[in-house]
């Protein structure tokens, strides 16, 4: 009972702590993204009193707009770098960054009707705008639009290939080539400033009411007050963290299209005479004289505020855009993406900076809102921030870092899906002749190379069967039947 009341004490702390900050209590939500929804609406959006969630047609296709974060290599290419040192440069609050330079979309969506391209950004508000003119009355857009030729090919390229709309399931998701895509007016600007892109618009929605920036002051006085509990070594801080990278999680959530009912046996019959028509499956629980009825549940009553979503996931891409097509556009070699952080050479960063400043006048390195800085894990804990000597990049969400500093050597590894105890374990085994490795504090692996030379195996092409059942953690086969086994074996195999 030890774990259930240090769980108990844990949550009646955050819950005191929401209520004392935010006047919000914990027991009228059920997540995180809840309470930062209400913290929004009650500070940002109901006090406009023109802003509008939507529902069915217009909520469904903005929707398609949604676009996440980019995560490749550069060219899609697997790599090798070794003698140089290697930063992982990551954006400071990216997310929350995102909105500090955003609006909310005042009135309602309505239909173009046979507007261009040129037509739509010739009416579309200036980025300072708030308030429409004569001559620039669209405050957004959201279109579904062809790509008919790309001008700039790029090493981490804007363009996104969704295969619901262009077929080609095993085409490469981020590419250079034309295309169909749902957009914003952000990506749209995107990637006519940065690929050259000829787009033609098909259909879409746009508003011509006013731009509200109250949520550049809302996140940005949320962000100071964050800052000032840090520095005061206050844990609220870690709620005012959570609360600001989970602001644009509820606007984006999809329709939920079914509902799950219990039912007894002996009330079965029954229950399916009256709703047959709006049951999708049915499964008694294991041991147990109760069914699981899944119904189908109407959409149309489903609202969300998806324009928001998808403008804070727009411009969380540009201002990583910026940085890495001005980079590329210098010469500045990026290996690596992974939404929020890529990995370059330091020799370069001086360099990057200074014309970052020229192109955007705002300095790059710093740890504000909208800036970058190297974010390697801290070898031992202790000690200057460590860099990449050695790095082994073989897809995306996989790949290794060798770090060095002062405090000796440890190496950062991610492969998607796969615990690093697995990877550890499956490494020490694979290559015994080498030193053996272990996972230590902060998730760095320590020890010899053996992790090392299991990156250098999948850079090659070679097989690697991975157990997930042998990691410290469980694994659970939860079943339809709410029976749950925990798994002996639990076999990923990986080539790159």
């Amino acid at each position: 009972m030890q774990d259930v009341r240090i769980l108990r004490e844990g949550f009646m702390w955050f819950r005191e702590a929401l209520l004392k900050e935010f006047e919000l209590d914990a027991y009228d939500f059920v997540s995180i993204s809840s309470i930062a929804n209400r913290y929004m609406e009650v500070n940002c959006y109901w006090p406009n009193g023109n802003l509008y969630d939507l529902s069915n047609v217009p909520r469904e296709f903005i929707s398609r707009c949604i676009i996440g974060g980019r995560c490749m290599l550069a060219h899609n290419e697997k790599r090798i770098t070794e003698g140089r040192a290697v930063v992982d440069f990551d954006a400071v609050s990216l997310y929350p960054s995102a909105m500090a330079r955003l609006y909310c979309l005042e009135g309602m969506p309505k239909v173009i009707d046979g507007w261009t391209t040129q037509y739509l950004l010739k009416h579309l508000f200036e980025d300072e705008q708030t308030e429409p003119t004569k001559e620039r009355f669209i405050s957004g857009f959201f279109v579904e639009a062809k790509i008919v030729k790309v001008g700039i090919k790029r090493a981490f390229p804007l363009i996104v290939w969704n295969p619901d709309v262009n077929g080609g399931v095993d085409h490469e998701r981020a590419t250079n080539d034309e295309c169909t895509m749902y957009m914003d007016h952000i990506m749209m600007e995107d990637l006519i400033r940065y690929q050259k892109c000829e787009i033609k618009v098909v259909r879409g929605y746009y508003y011509d009411g006013k731009r509200d920036t109250r949520i550049q002051k809302v996140i940005g006085e949320l962000f100071e007050l964050r800052l000032r509990y840090k520095k005061e070594g206050n844990p609220i801080q870690e709620i005012i963290k959570l609360l600001l990278n989970s602001v644009y999680g509820k606007t984006i959530l999809k329709a939920i299209d079914t509902v799950n009912k219990f039912v007894k046996k002996d009330e079965l019959s029954d229950y399916v005479v009256r709703n047959y028509n709006m049951i999708k499956e049915a499964e008694t629980l294991c041991g147990s004289d109760v069914t699981r009825v899944v119904k189908i549940k109407p959409i149309n009553r489903h609202y969300t505020f998806t324009p928001l979503g998808v403008n804070i996931l727009s411009m969380s891409k540009r201002i990583m855009n910026e940085v890495m097509c001005t980079a590329e556009d210098i010469g500045v070699d990026i290996m690596y993406q992974d939404t929020d952080s890529m990995h370059l050479f330091n020799d370069q960063l001086n360099a990057l900076s200074d014309e970052y400043r020229v192109r955007y006048g705002r300095e790059l390195i710093g740890s504000r809102m909208g800036q970058f800085h190297s974010d390697f894990g801290l070898i031992h804990g202790r000690g200057s921030m460590p860099m990449a000597m050695k790095s082994i990049f073989v897809m995306k969400k996989g790949y290794i870092d060798r770090l060095e500093s002062e405090e000796g050597v440890s190496f950062h590894c991610r492969m998607k899906g796969i615990p690093n105890d697995v990877v550890v374990m499956t490494a020490n085994e694979r290559h015994p002749k080498c030193d053996s490795c272990v996972v230590g504090e902060g998730g760095l692996v320590y020890g010899g190379n053996s992790v090392e030379k299991l990156y250098e195996d999948l850079y090659y092409g070679m097989e690697i069967e991975f157990d997930l059942a042998r990691s410290s953690r469980p694994s659970f086969d939860m079943r339809n039947d709410f029976s749950v086994e925990t798994r002996r074996k639990f076999v990923r195999k990986i080539r790159c």
